[in-house]
């Protein structure tokens, strides 16, 4: 797996997408020939969710001169599978197919569970960078949870501001298993860990909650040494039982088995996984079993590089520039049409100052063709896939380690493609996307931030969210990465705070992408983008809140709103106010007791009448819907929530008046009537003016 994904999926626990043509792209014309007056729909992707068609769009219908349609593609944001707040359905699966190390589980003295549950904290670590630490990580998140059913698991990041502080990665009320990866962290979050440890594990009680850390082997010493017995050094499972649960090819263990051991010292679970997909991909094509695991695992430990060294030597030689230009374009955009690999080796041709002798529609040869430069050993003609499939990317990034003067060059290229081919699919959009953000671990995260602010950058025409949807997925996938991730939630965190618009919109479409499974990251930089001058970007906003409302569920999404209410402005008010109202309707029912009661004090707190009242309008509609013994235990958390103060239930009995004639309840229907009247009466019950 590459850097950006490490070891999420490491024992497959996913179900990876079947592989497949990429759907036919309509043809586009070129825009010149648009009229200037052809209007823009946009059309979702079907789903119904509140404000989640904004962000998922499909397509673009551009109407133009003579009435001529043409749809263009955008591409989706990925899916965070696996990462953040966890899904228990996935971490059921994960527990059901995962082979565990020894001492990893178990409650005898000294196992990493053990540890967890006793002390509220583990730390783990293991010789090897990817060894499955962050698989072992989420399989004691499930082991917890099985004792604590309440107990959510999830993924967690240190930002610069906020350090490892409860207030930041505890939530009230929300009992967690969080999972913090250090991998990749720097001395400023080492330090920040250790001194902040202590404290936070005295706050785990109180939250009833658990801390599982990745951190480095070579910072493993120090840490026993400051928080003695919290260490946990991760075992490594029998590769031949790892093999077997994943490669489906017959008698797999026995298969494996007849390795030299020499060749499996080095082998940790993500790489068996990985040779065990190989394989079975390999025996599907009617490779032997035997052969292909050969195969396999030579291209594991030794790589390409030697061979793929040779064969760009021999062209380079040789002056063939055209193919080292396919190789590159069928690198960056594989299993895409032939006819766009072309293009793009074309783009690159041209951005290389090679001089190109025109020849006549007559004599020249098809894309097809072309591509037939290529040798079969390493490349698939018909599938336009290198061998073994997906190796694109390894090409790309052999190329930028090994010739440093053609990186600006593949930058530039890959900057000014989307501009250049503008009918591009789906699935070619994304790959796109995808390789730029395996550039980027090579590169480092200025790759990934300045193609994506070029994406973005509005030219006032039709093909503008085009690109911005490949920028939008480049940085929903580094963000969460890693060894990218934290300079460009950065950059995200600064661009929310800029008045760019382009950025901005970029900043809030990203969130929207990363919210579900990093709520808080996404929601941080979401509350400062609500005070954007743009009517665009506002609606932006509000539909990301939204979407990530509808997905964490109605009792989470409020808890995670609260930092929202410190300092607010009342634009960012006046949106929290309409995104919540929209969540809540139809979701009244599904907000527990606790959730209800510090957001309506919150609320009562900071937002004006005016405010307030969709909020209160949206909650009480919802509560008219349910059975008639029920509905006062809905209208109380507004109640609680007054404190028995006279201006706040002012506010209450404000808001709650709405409807054609707000002060008669008849025109209302019988069951809200019923509700509202409840309130007010209950409101008059608490009120201390009238108890004198």
């Amino acid at each position: 797996m590459s850097a950006v994904d490490h070891d999420v999926d490491e024992f497959g626990i996913l179900d990876p997408p079947a592989p497949a043509e990429p759907a036919p792209a309509p043809q586009v014309e070129p825009a010149e020939n648009y009229s200037n007056h052809g209007a823009i729909s946009v059309s979702g992707n079907g789903n119904t969710t509140t404000g989640r068609d904004y962000h998922q769009q499909s397509t673009v219908n551009i109407y133009g001169r003579d009435a001529a349609e043409a749809v263009l593609a955008l591409a989706r944001p990925p899916r965070q599978s696996g990462r953040g707040l966890q899904d228990a359905e996935a971490l059921r699966k994960l527990a059901e197919r995962y082979v565990a190390p020894n001492g990893l589980l178990g409650d005898e003295p000294g196992t990493a569970f053990r540890t967890v549950l006793d002390r509220r904290v583990v730390m783990l670590t293991a010789p090897e960078h990817e060894s499955g630490q962050f698989s072992a990580g989420r399989r004691l998140g499930y082991e917890l949870q099985q004792r604590q059913p309440d107990l959510v698991v999830r993924e967690d990041m240190i930002d610069k501001d906020s350090g490892l502080q409860a207030e930041s990665l505890l939530v009230d009320h929300e009992p967690a298993a969080v999972l913090i990866d250090l991998r990749n962290a720097g001395p400023e979050e080492f330090d920040q860990v250790r001194l902040g440890l202590v404290k936070f594990t005295e706050r785990l009680e109180d939250h009833q909650s658990y801390l599982i850390l990745i951190i480095p082997h070579e910072h493993a010493r120090s840490f026993e040494e400051n928080f003695p017995e919290r260490v946990h050094q991760l075992g490594r499972p029998p590769a031949s039982a790892v093999f077997a649960r994943y490669a489906t090819v017959p008698n797999a263990e026995d298969l494996f088995n007849k390795v030299p051991p020499e060749k499996l010292q080095h082998l940790w679970p993500p790489r068996i996984k990985e040779v065990a997909d190989d394989v079975s991909e390999r025996s599907a094509r009617g490779e032997d079993p035997e052969q292909a695991l050969d195969a396999a695992l030579h291209d594991r430990l030794d790589g390409p590089t030697a061979h793929l060294r040779t064969k760009i030597q021999q062209h380079q030689q040789k002056g063939d520039t055209e193919w080292m230009s396919l190789m590159l374009a069928a690198g960056l955009l594989e299993e895409a049409s032939a006819r766009h690999i072309v293009a793009a080796s074309n783009r690159l041709l041209v951005h290389s100052k090679v001089e190109r002798h025109e020849v006549v529609p007559l004599l020249q040869p098809s894309p097809y063709t072309k591509l037939e430069k290529l040798e079969k050993d390493t490349f698939d003609l018909r599938t336009r896939a290198f061998r073994p499939r997906g190796s694109g990317v390894r090409v790309l990034q052999h190329v930028w380690r090994e010739h440093d003067a053609l990186r600006k060059t593949m930058l530039e290229w890959i900057g000014d493609l989307p501009s250049q081919i503008r009918d591009l699919s789906q699935e070619e959009l994304e790959r796109v996307a995808d390789r730029a953000a395996e550039l980027a671990t090579q590169g480092g995260p200025s790759i990934a931030i300045s193609l994506a602010d070029s994406w973005a950058e509005a030219k006032g025409e039709r093909f503008d969210a085009y690109r911005r949807s490949i920028a939008v997925r480049l940085l929903t996938t580094t963000a969460t990465d890693l060894s990218l991730g934290k300079p460009i939630r950065q950059k995200l965190w600064e661009w929310s705070r800029e008045s760019n618009a382009d950025r901005q919109l970029l900043t809030a479409e990203v969130c929207a992408g990363i919210g579900q499974a990093f709520p808080r990251i996404a929601l941080t930089r979401l509350k400062h983008l609500a005070n954007a001058e743009s009517a665009l970007v506002r609606d932006a906003v509000q539909s990301a809140v939204e979407q990530i409302g509808a997905e964490l569920g109605a009792s989470t999404f409020l808890r995670h709103l609260a930092d929202w209410f410190t300092d607010a402005s009342p634009a960012r008010l006046l949106l929290m106010a309409e995104s919540v109202a929209r969540v809540l309707d139809g979701r009244t029912l599904e907000v527990d007791e606790e959730a209800a009661a510090t957001f309506w004090q919150q609320a009562l707190e900071a937002m004006p009448p005016d405010n307030l009242r969709p909020v209160v309008e949206s909650w009480l509609r919802t509560a008219a819907q349910a059975e008639p013994d029920r509905r006062a235990g809905l209208v109380e958390p507004l109640v609680t929530a007054t404190k028995h103060d006279s201006r706040r239930i002012a506010q209450l009995l404000y808001a709650s008046r709405f409807g054609s004639n707000c002060l008669d309840l008849s025109s209302l229907d019988e069951s809200l009537s019923d509700v509202v009247n409840q309130l007010w009466t209950r409101l008059d019950e608490v009120d201390p003016a009238r108890l004198q």
